[in-house]
């Protein structure tokens, strides 16, 4: 089954072994479902596994306790890990949502539907997410704006590309 990363632990928080945890969705209830179940934490190419213990809202953040975790010092060990499920277990996505996952290996199109590129990775920027398209010039960076970017058919796997002009 296909997995996704939902989220990332941040730093600990309080005397219990909770963390705050950066949900890539910018929800919380998806999160919620997740008490009980285990979950991956991938740091630097290792992973293990926790099982959810409590999920709630400190705030504006939300924070995570997971067994095995009770103390703040065995939190911090834990930052900068990513939080990995079953995508079945992910948000759900609204109309015209897609996990950046989803864009990798999708084709390239211009509006006259020539393939120019393939989608290699989606990197995560402040303003605006970078596609990093492999074409036969090189790699090229393109900021997946709807000034740039067309319709994009996660079914079919093609994203248009509207400005030609960004793969000079």
């Amino acid at each position: 089954m296909a997995k996704i990363t939902i989220g990332k632990v941040r730093t600990s928080v309080g005397v219990r072994g909770y963390f705050k945890v950066l949900s890539f969705s910018g929800e919380e209830q998806h999160f919620r479902k997740m008490i009980g179940r285990d979950l991956e934490f991938r740091l630097k190419e290792q992973s293990r596994f926790y099982s959810v213990e409590d999920i709630k809202m400190s705030g504006t953040n939300l924070t995570m306790k997971v067994t095995g975790i009770d103390s703040p010092e065995d939190a911090r060990k834990l930052s900068g890990s990513e939080i990995i499920t079953e995508r079945v277990n992910a948000s759900t996505l609204k109309n015209g949502e897609f996990y950046n996952v989803d864009l990798c290996g999708c084709k390239m199109v211009t509006l006259d539907g020539r393939t120019v590129g393939t989608v290699k990775s989606v990197c995560e920027n402040a303003v605006a997410d970078i596609l990093e398209v492999e074409t036969d010039d090189g790699i090229r960076l393109i900021p997946f704006k709807d000034m740039y970017i067309g319709n994009v058919d996660i079914k079919a796997g093609i994203i248009e590309l509207i400005e030609e002009w960004l793969l000079q």
